[in-house]
């Protein structure tokens, strides 16, 4: 990425793929005040327990002071709001790129460090020993761990945090239930999607619990207490959140309105599951989301069902008269393939294994529409990865073209993007399915099961909004002399003032301003304030909204890199990288030294640099976050960070 010393905005505080633009850091909601959350379960407790606790439906026992500091909710408007504010913090948590496939063993523990990154796990998981989580001098260094399964965590098992890693940043997400052993030390959030989260005798946890449905248990001698600080996970949010970008997205019509759509056919749901769309069918039952969050509307056998019936029968007529441009395709996808735009047609039933990159060449409008004169099927943990421009809207799995019929179904644990249309057929997704989509059919069953099924994934605002104002934005740039902080309201209610408030490690923060607000306003009201450093650096900003009661609340934070040196720039191509990458630089390098570091120890020396073009070897270098140094003339001119990884 472009690095302008004098002139730059650090945002991205973990390095992921460059085609995602971070707007926003992962919210809790009303999750924020919870300790311990499950949808659908009992919760009791025999320790000590700080910060709220609640079920939508499910018995509270033991929560008593002194050994109790906090509220308890139990099927009420705040345990509704907390169901939907988990299901959104699943998907963004879900919605992540994963960084480590598959490549670390299912056992963690036993000694062992690991680097921020997002690991990925294909079955149950267990943590035995002591494992390290080493952040590198980060204090936003990301852990999150995505478990296909049970967790296990054996008994007088440790998670240390080392150099900068912070609780708030740190989540184990297990598709299944969550059990740690007798005299453990838990760190970060433990999320079980469902399952029962159970901790042994005398555990130690400094993060949250929450289930979307299982009961959770506490036994007797632990201490449970939220992390300090706030989440600075940046969550994407893909071409500007544009849910409607046109391209082929306007031939579903009046459908496109829907999540799950069948015109003949029963829609049905198993278990806990999350929706963000309508849900309907002309013809059919709906059933089994009575314990589910739904987003949405039900539409049955009514004009609205009718209308959608007549625009997806038309837009299968539109899909299937879009010229083919890829003809040469097997009928097997996946395995961690490339595509680019284009119309593929299979002639025949066709299957997706393993991962499969849609790669829009830059191109937000990109189109990819797949063509089956057959059935389609995904195979379990399959994952479609969506880079450059593609958008879900302009991606389309069909069915059935031509011939007579053609199901659709999603394997356990399957992340699929787009729409899947079935010309007469019945389109499923089994346990723990994650769709960025919709799921339609002419003619036949929609089914679904404990998973995730949305169209945005910032859709969620709901009653968990941060402020108790409407905040259009808050940004804060690096000018030359000065960081200019700039934040923009649409509506105020009692708001008294705010305060402007940095930081230098994200964690402790000071009042630099204070700032009137407008009391009581519908008008979009714009406010800015200057801040002049007295040091180089990354430094942080939020802001602090008082009411006129002496209510306050926070905005999200925002990171900057101000540097005073010079205008030098410097760009690292690509980044991360497996086996090498090339420095760019605005001036030419006369001697130049390039200095490598893990933690605060040099790992590697590069002397004699000369021209504005060189490249980096990795060498021996281990995967994992390094950071540089480029002196010249005994001064640095510019830092930045390496992200080395094994694929």
């Amino acid at each position: 990425m472009n690095k302008t010393l004098k002139n730059s905005i650090l945002i991205v505080l973990f390095v992921f793929p460059s085609t995602f633009i971070f707007s926003q850091k992962i919210q809790l909601g009303i999750l924020s005040s919870f300790e311990a959350y499950t949808g659908t379960g009992a919760v009791s407790n025999s320790g000590k327990f700080i910060g709220d606790v609640g079920s939508d439906n499910g018995k509270m026992t033991g929560f008593i002071p002194p050994n109790f500091i906090g509220n308890v909710h139990n099927d009420d408007a705040v345990t509704k709001d907390a169901r939907i504010d988990l299901v959104r913090l699943y998907i963004h948590l879900s919605d992540i790129f994963v960084t480590h496939p598959g490549t670390h063993a299912a056992a963690f523990g036993g000694g062992e460090t690991l680097l921020p990154g997002v690991y990925s796990i294909g079955g149950a998981a267990s943590l035995a020993g002591s494992l390290t989580l080493d952040g590198g001098g980060d204090p936003d260094a990301v852990f999150i761990i995505k478990i296909v399964g049970a967790m296990t965590v054996g008994v007088d098992s440790k998670i240390f945090l080392t150099n900068g890693t912070r609780a708030a940043n740190v989540f184990w997400v297990a598709e299944g239930a969550i059990s740690v052993g007798a005299g453990s030390i838990v760190k970060g959030t433990l999320i079980a999607h469902p399952g029962a989260i159970s901790l042994g005798v005398n555990v130690n946890v400094e993060g949250r619990i929450l289930s979307t449905e299982g009961a959770l248990n506490i036994a007797s001698a632990c201490e449970v207490k939220p992390p300090v600080g706030p989440i600075t996970i940046p969550i994407d949010c893909i071409n500007g959140c544009n849910t409607d970008p046109a391209a082929i997205v306007d031939v579903f019509g009046s459908v496109k309105g829907f999540g799950l759509y069948t015109s003949l056919g029963a829609v049905a749901n198993a278990a806990s599951s999350g929706f963000i769309g309508n849900i309907g069918t002309n013809a059919g039952a709906i059933s089994g989301f009575g314990t589910s969050v739904v987003i949405g509307d039900f539409y049955h056998a009514n004009a609205i069902t009718a209308k959608a019936k007549i625009d997806l029968d038309i837009a299968y007529i539109d899909l299937m008269a879009i010229p083919n441009t890829e003809l040469s395709h097997k009928p097997a996808f996946g395995l961690g393939e490339l595509l680019y735009p284009g119309v593929y047609y299979i002639g025949a039933a066709g299957s997706l294994a393993g991962t499969i990159t849609l790669d829009g060449n830059g191109d937000t409008n990109a189109v990819f529409v797949f063509k089956f004169a057959g059935a389609f099927s995904i195979e379990a943990q399959s994952k479609v990865i969506f880079t450059n421009g593609t958008q879900h809207q302009n991606v389309v799995w069909l069915g059935g073209a031509g011939v007579t019929t053609g199901a659709i179904s999603l394997g356990a644990n399957s992340y699929m993007k787009g729409t899947m249309f079935s010309h007469n057929g019945a389109v499923t997704a089994g346990a723990g399915s994650n769709v960025e989509g919709r799921m339609f059919s002419t003619a036949g069953a929609i089914g679904f099961s404990t998973g995730v099924l949305y169209e945005n994934p910032l859709y969620f605002d709901a009653a968990s909004a941060p402020l108790p104002i409407e905040l259009l934005s808050f940004t804060a740039k690096a000018e030359e002399l000065h960081i200019q902080l700039d934040w923009i309201t649409s509506s105020e209610i009692n708001n008294d003032y705010f305060n402007v408030e940095c930081s230098i490690d994200g964690i402790n923060f000071t009042s630099i301003s204070k700032i009137n607000g407008a009391g009581n306003s519908n008008l979009t009201l714009n406010y800015s304030e200057a801040h002049t450093p007295l040091l180089d650096g990354v430094l942080y900003y939020r802001l602090k909204q008082t009411d006129y009661d002496g209510k306050t609340s926070y905005s999200n934070i925002e990171a900057v890199a101000f540097y005073k040196r010079n205008d030098f720039i410097l760009d690292i191509y690509p980044n991360p990288f497996s086996v090498q990458t090339t420095f760019h630089t605005s001036k030419n390098l006369t001697g130049a030294t390039l200095t490598v570091y893990k933690s605060d120890r040099i790992v590697q020396q590069i002397k004699n640099i000369s021209g504005q073009t060189f490249t980096f070897q990795r060498e021996n270098l281990s995967s994992g976050l390094y950071f540089i140094n480029l002196s010249q003339d005994g001064k640095i001119i510019a830092s930045d960070k390496l992200l080395i990884t094994d694929y």
